[in-house]
């Protein structure tokens, strides 16, 4: 058998450069992927300034990677949302029960009145993503909002409605003493949604905010309209007194910031019925009718035709909470109705 020569200086030469070139290849190799592994700052320590709130968000890492980072920006959204959540705390009334009756009346705050208003949103900055990162196991997204943009929206939609609801108060009859024009009452019901519409604005305002004080202030102009709507709600008043459910529609009046009281300004008259009915040992009660709002020359303004139902065990439970339903119900419509806007 031949043996093979052994390697001559230059073949030993050419062996350590190829060995020595693939050593570098797999030490570059193992370098690289320790950077791509490495967590970035911002995974665990977010940025921070006044105009843009920050949120970070995982997911498991997939084989479909780019829904695994769809993934990762919805919950770093959800952060930002959750940020937000515990800076505003709102007004709350509790519902009082009103005994009409008593010849006392009920004169609710007036946010009341503005919460039971439905109010338009404002399109507001869309949350962006700023970094990706994708480890072993798990990927993340930075996510952004530009806070001094959408503060910037709402202080403009807010002197917008301070502009109408000027506009709308020009229009209010001046008296030497504080109480309302009786013939100002569709005015100053027509008030209300944009105060509603204020207060949310404001609300969302105080949100995004970084000022010291409460943003979105109104001024000595507005408040004092806003004063004047609030004993316009108060003074007006209605005379549920004639009704077969003066308790309950006193109550639902007072629910929303309505004042329900004998010789007001206007006068409400109903006409119901209930029938019942027992199933399984539970009684249905059906209570159906119509709700008139009369005004001050006993004209009728208009009117509601209501359905509602009360359950219980107990037949006149099963009577209480019909009544107390539909009287809810015939003064939602009225409200509705009231503040409606041209």
């Amino acid at each position: 058998m031949k043996l093979s020569a052994l390697p001559t200086p230059l073949n030993w030469i050419m062996v350590t450069s190829l060995l020595l070139s693939l050593t570098g290849c797999l030490g570059s190799n193992s370098k690289s992927d320790q950077a791509t592994d490495s967590m970035p700052d911002w995974v665990s320590s977010p940025p921070q300034d006044n105009t843009h709130l920050y949120g970070v968000g995982s997911a498991a890492r997939i084989e479909n990677i780019a829904l695994a980072f769809t993934q990762a920006e919805q919950n770093g959204n959800v952060q930002i949302a959750q940020q937000l959540r515990t800076q505003v705390s709102q007004v709350n009334t509790q519902d009082t029960q009103v005994r009409s009756g008593q010849g006392g009346e009920q004169v609710s705050k007036i946010q009341t009145a503005y919460t039971q208003v439905t109010t338009s949103p404002i399109e507001l900055e869309q949350a962006v993503n700023e970094q990706r990162f994708a480890g072993k196991n798990y990927v993340y997204a930075l996510q952004s909002i530009d806070r001094s943009r959408i503060v910037a929206k709402l202080k403009i939609a807010i002197n917008d409605t301070d502009d109408i609801i000027r506009k709308q108060a020009a229009s209010l009859t001046k008296t030497e003493d504080k109480y309302p024009a009786p013939q100002d009452w569709q005015t100053y019901m027509q008030l209300i949604p944009y105060f509603a519409q204020r207060k949310s604005y404001e609300d969302e305002l105080n949100l995004y905010s970084t000022a010291r004080t409460a943003a979105g202030k109104a001024d000595s102009e507005i408040q004092d309209i806003e004063a004047r709507l609030n004993m316009a709600l108060s003074s007006y008043g209605f005379d549920v007194s004639s009704t077969k459910q003066a308790d309950s529609l006193a109550s639902a009046l007072s629910h929303f910031g309505l004042t329900p009281k004998a010789g007001s300004l206007f006068k409400l008259n109903s006409r119901t019925a209930q029938h019942r009915e027992e199933q399984d040992g539970r009684f249905y009660v059906f209570e159906d009718g119509t709700l008139e709002l009369i005004d001050p020359t006993g004209s009728r303004l208009a009117s509601w035709t209501v359905s509602a139902r009360g359950i219980a065990k107990n037949i006149n439970k099963a009577q209480e909470q019909a009544t107390n339903n539909w009287s809810n119900q015939a003064i939602e419509a009225m409200f509705t109705w009231l503040t409606r806007l041209n």
